[in-house]
């Protein structure tokens, strides 16, 4: 898509819930130090499709790439010139859904994000191994698995731990004191399938959400093994690659002489902000989750304090 001179650039970043919103805020951080356009809508686009049933809760692929594939279709009524999908499960879905196949619009997802950052990791210590930790979704697709055995990795370093339910526990509550226990009974897992096994740990985070609880995950493993592990969460890769794209994607269409001068800060007045759900999110979660981001991202939160709330904004089914 050229972007017209007139016209503000549109990123979307789309996430189930609320863990890709710390992608939206590196995103929005790094384009408050300097930005390609002069103007930019950030929208963050909730594909959570109902209340109490995410995409983990649909019975095979085939139904969850149809609902994705609903929410794509709303996603690109807002004429994004790129489209982010912040998160783990949903990176797994799309390539199944049929916007995939026919879309012009540049789509970054998280996974490759996550497989280049691990292998780089493992490569640079022979002797660590790694647990994944992701949805029953990603951990069930072995996508991390396949990607990090064609850059190399043997198997054998690498312990696969599918987390039920705890993408939805940090969703609904990332200071919940339960998290704790359930990080730990997820460690405890993965212990017993080989990972005591290695001199060194490293801990991916392969679910967005995953990343609000690093020290959770840190001290878990930790007491498991005396020393803290390597912890690998791709979200600020992710956010790194969508800011070195948006600058490559304005000089191939040709709008150089449109730039901001190198440096420059998009104004604060002109990078429109905005968060989108399908579902409502109650009082106590957004109050949370302004907490995690008013320090460093005031804008996010407020953002999420005021989000539009559509019951109509995708369907779930045609």
């Amino acid at each position: 898509m050229k972007l017209q001179v007139s016209d503000p650039a549109t990123i979307v970043v789309t996430d189930s819930g609320l863990g890709g919103l710390s992608v939206f805020a590196a995103i929005a951080a790094g384009l408050a130090r300097t930005c390609p356009w002069p103007r930019i809508n950030l929208v963050y686009f909730n594909a959570w499709p109902e209340k109490d049933r995410g995409y983990n809760h649909y019975p095979d692929m085939t139904y969850k790439a149809r609902v994705f594939d609903n929410a794509l279709a709303a996603m690109a009524r807002l004429g994004p010139d790129a489209l982010v999908i912040a998160c783990n499960t949903l990176s797994v879905i799309y390539p199944y859904t049929d916007f995939s196949k026919t879309t012009s619009v540049p789509v970054h997802d998280i996974i490759g994000q996550g497989v280049d950052m691990i292998s780089a990791a493992l490569a640079r210590n022979p002797e660590t191994g790694v647990i994944l930790f992701g949805t029953p979704t990603t951990a069930g697709s072995r996508i991390h698995v396949h990607g990090l055995v064609q850059k190399g990795i043997t198997p054998d370093r690498i312990i696969n731990q599918g987390c039920v339910d705890l993408a939805g526990k940090i969703e609904r509550n990332p200071f919940d004191p339960d998290l704790a226990t359930m990080i730990q009974d997820n460690v405890d897992q993965a212990m017993a399938s080989g990972a005591g096994q290695f001199r060194q740990l490293a801990a991916a985070l392969c679910c967005t959400h995953f990343g609000y609880c690093r020290n959770l995950f840190s001290s878990a493993i930790a007491g498991r093994t005396g020393h803290p592990p390597l912890i690998l969460n791709p979200n600020q890769a992710l956010a790194d690659q969508v800011l070195f794209q948006a600058a490559q994607m304005v000089s191939r269409n040709d709008m150089a002489r449109f730039r901001m001068p190198e440096g420059h800060a998009c104004p604060p007045s002109k990078m429109n902000i905005r968060i989108m759900s399908r579902v409502p999110w109650d009082k106590q979660r957004i109050i949370a989750y302004e907490t995690l981001f008013a320090p460093h991202a005031p804008k996010v939160a407020k953002a999420l304090a005021n989000y539009h709330f559509n019951p109509d904004l995708f369907k779930i089914q045609q």
